[in-house]
């Protein structure tokens, strides 16, 4: 045979040679992924896993009846929510809410005031709301096991995987007590559960199994960040392991692009959408279920306010006239209702007494409107209501005192002109007069007067032209 004839023979031959590529294609890569054997073994193994886990965190529960730690807190939000009256926390509402209805169930009534280290009254079942906590916080060992049965462990390693989280003793204590912690650990236990069995199906794309793997993801991502904004690192954990993958799948040049923007579309709605929605829904439920004035709504914007039942804001008359007393709040989130009282004073003028910002409702806000217009001698008292370019002076109803401002700098700062609440009624200072400016209204009735809750105006001094206006510097 000749030379050039071996060379055909050997052209006709089937190429056994693979492809070089940075990540394996989806032919290549589905041939290694070894399909998971899951019988009656691992589901005896799940069951045994699981009451091991209920045994430890649930054991003599309810020996000790005393409130400890952030049950305080817990247990007071969750209340709330049977009461009805609004609170405000710097953590999500999600697993409050789940609180709440443990409380719920147990025939919590809501009026019992939780006090550190007092004793729960016999009325109180919180031996249920304790154990409520301990059975969200005993999933995570299936969870666990089930995660590392998807990542592609055998039975006997996934299930020392499980044990570990079974006798950690941090987890064991923190699932025993009111607290939101056992709550963020059970999403996010199945969030990462969510995505590994996601993973595993990965090469079963648009099927039923792979889009239900991935909304539940979604669905595991969403409560956990509506439980604790720490649940956000879980989120992240997710976003890049998507991003690799989606990367992987651009490099794979056999997929087309109509499938790469499948891929993309089903990441957003179930990875982005669901949780998003499952976040906003969890705060639709909060603020429907606390519609009463509580300890929180000072936080809120005085148009919320006015919704609440029991407001003295949906109590008091819209429009604002001379003689009205009135409380004063910046539009800037957090500074607050301005306020004066006979404690607080500058130290290089001890005659002046601080105007600031101060959280929270208290007598000290409470300012009355007085006219600043010359009086004549046949005026009649009559309702005068408070119009767009009307000057004006407040006066503290507490001290007595106007605002007033000058030319003395702030005491902390090298700009701008100090704010006091000095003088007497008798003898009013040309720096007390302001005039009125109505910046915009939220209300219905005619423009160009002020009303109380809608109305935003600008106040400005009447001698050196300036606007009052709030800063977050805070004063010593």
């Amino acid at each position: 045979m000749s030379a050039s004839e071996a060379e055909q023979s050997d052209s006709t031959q089937p190429s056994t040679h693979k492809s070089f590529a940075a990540y394996p294609t989806r032919e290549e890569s589905s041939d290694h992924v070894k399909p998971l054997l899951w019988d009656h073994r691992d589901r005896i193994i799940i069951l045994a896993l699981t009451l091991l886990t209920l045994f430890t965190r649930l054991y003599q529960i309810g020996k000790r009846n005393a409130i400890y730690w952030d049950e305080i807190y817990m247990g007071r939000f969750g209340a709330q929510y049977i009461n009805g009256t609004f609170y405000h926390d710097l953590h999500p509402v999600a697993g409050k809410l789940l609180i709440g209805l443990s409380e719920y169930v147990s025939g919590h009534n809501g009026s019992f005031t939780y006090t550190s280290g007092a004793e729960y009254p016999p009325h109180i079942n919180y031996v249920f709301q304790r154990a409520s906590m301990a059975v969200i916080g005993s999933l995570i060992v299936p969870f666990a096991y089930r995660t590392c049965r998807f990542l592609g462990f055998g039975r006997a390693a996934a299930t020392m995987g499980a044990s570990f989280v079974l006798l950690d003793n941090a987890l064991c204590v923190l699932s025993r007590f009111i607290l939101l912690d056992p709550i963020l650990f059970c999403f996010i236990a199945m969030a990462l559960m969510g995505y590994a069995g996601f993973a595993r199906h990965r090469h079963q794309a648009f099927s039923a199994v792979w889009w239900r793997w991935l909304a539940f993801t979604g669905l595991s991502l969403g409560l956990a960040i509506s439980t604790k904004w720490i649940g956000a690192f879980v989120v992240a954990l997710v976003g890049l392991c998507t991003i690799e993958e989606l990367a992987i799948l651009y490099s794979d040049r056999k997929t087309s692009v109509l499938t790469q923007i499948k891929h993309w579309i089903a990441r957003v709605v179930c990875l982005i959408c669901i949780p998003l929605l499952v976040y906003l829904i969890s705060f639709q439920i909060h603020f429907a279920l606390l519609r009463s004035r509580g300890t929180g709504d000072y936080k809120m914007p005085s148009q919320f306010q006015s919704l609440q039942r029991n407001n003295v804001v949906s109590r008091q008359p819209h429009d604002v006239a001379i003689g009205s007393q009135i409380t004063i709040r910046s539009h800037l989130p957090g500074f607050g209702l301005i306020y004066a009282n006979e404690t607080h004073r500058f130290p290089d003028n001890a005659d002046e007494l601080v105007a600031a910002g101060m959280p929270g409702k208290q007598a000290n806000n409470w300012w009355e409107i007085v006219s600043g217009a010359a009086k004549k001698g046949n005026d009649t008292p009559s309702v005068r209501f408070i119009a767009d370019g009307d000057i004006l002076l407040l006066r503290h109803v507490g001290t007595k005192r106007y605002l007033r401002t000058g030319n003395a700098k702030p005491h902390n700062q090298g700009w701008d002109r100090r704010v006091v609440a000095a003088g007497n009624t008798t003898a009013p200072s040309a720096w007390d007069f302001w005039r009125v400016h109505i910046v915009d209204d939220v209300s219905p009735r005619p423009s160009g007067r002020l009303y109380a809750v809608t109305t935003r105006i600008q106040l400005t001094n009447k001698i050196s032209g300036c606007l009052l206006t709030a800063t977050p510097a805070q004063l010593p």
